[in-house]
Parts: structure tokens; sequence; C-alpha cells
């Protein structure tokens, strides 16, 4: 008896109550017939390719899209994007270099940027001149300064590798290069 009293207590309960109202699911469009597909490379975006897709129903209509789709993308990165810190600049390019070493397997590369950058960040890269820059050493901050004009450098590390002078950057070049990639970012 208690039982039956139990059930129609809950019974009444449950039909008091309304219904739980579902929210309506989202509108299911029809598949496009035609897609098409581009890797686009956009320097301000990425330092990779970005996937841009053009859909519709017809080839012509897909392509259409595909370009206007390139089109504002372009003018999305046209647009001056708002000025990062110099630090988060920094390490957007220390990954995009890491990236690149290590795509090509050069653990040694690897190396020297992070060192590059500690110099960067340890505010250790002076601009002297045109295409000049004083570098501090790491080993000896307080005595010893390296000279890096272009991609020339008068540290010991870069005259064991003259005759590669095409392919080896010291971590001071490197440093310097990215102190110069950091201040034509604040010009533009």
């Amino acid at each position: 008896m208690n039982t039956t009293t139990v059930a129609q207590s809950q019974e009444s309960v449950n039909t008091h109550t309304p219904p739980a109202q579902m929210p309506p699911g989202p509108a299911i469009l029809p598949e496009a017939a035609c897609a098409m597909t581009a890797r686009v490379f956009v320097k301000a975006i990425s330092c990779e390719p970005v996937l841009v897709t053009g859909r519709g129903q017809t080839g012509a209509e897909a392509a259409r899209n595909l370009l206007e789709s390139c089109a504002a993308l372009r003018t999305q990165a046209d647009a001056p994007p708002p000025l990062a810190s110099r630090t988060q600049r920094l390490s957007a390019m220390l990954a995009c270099g890491l990236k690149h070493a290590m795509a090509h397997t050069d653990q040694k590369l690897v190396e020297r940027l992070l060192k590059a950058a500690a110099l960067v960040l340890a505010g250790s890269v002076v601009h002297t001149g045109e295409g000049a820059y004083q570098v501090r050493s790491q080993t000896e901050p307080t005595t010893t300064f390296y000279e890096v004009h272009g991609r020339t450098c008068s540290c010991p590390d870069s005259r064991r590798h003259d005759e590669d002078v095409a392919a080896y950057r010291c971590k001071h070049v490197l440093a310097a290069c990215l102190v110069m990639k950091l201040d034509d970012q604040e010009k533009s």
C-alpha cells in the first residue's frame, strides 16, 4: 500500500511538470556539389601556407568563391595587424625558425636560434649603423662585444665557418637578424 501511494505521488508530480523544451538544432544546408581547395601563403598570418576552400553548385561558382576567399584573406592580411609586444613577435619568429631548423634536422641551428633569442631578450644587441650591430658575448658579457655586418661576424665561431659563409650563421648574426626584423616591424 505504501508503494502505491509513492508511485501515485510521483505520477502527480510528473504530470504537473511541463516537458523540457529542446532548442531547435542547427539549420541543415545542402552540401555543395563542387569544392576547390588551395594552399595559400600569407606571410602576415602564418609562416606556412593556409588552406582556403571555395564551394558552389558548379565548378565555376566554386572557383569564384575560392578567388573571393583568397582576396578577402589578402585584404585582411594587408590591413595592419594590431602590433603585438616585442617579446610576442620575437617568439613567433623564433617558432618559425625552429620549425625550419627541425624540418632540416639541424639541431645545431636550433641551439644557435635559442641562444640568439636569449641575446635579444637580454638586450645584448645594439644597432650601430646601416646593417651593423654590436652583440655582447654570452660568455663574457661585460668585456667582449662582436661586430656584425650583414651576415658576417667577428666572433671565433663565425671565423671557423668562413668557408661556409653562404649557409652558416652564428648566434650573433642570428640575434642581429632578429633585432633587424623586430625593428622593421615597428617601423611599418
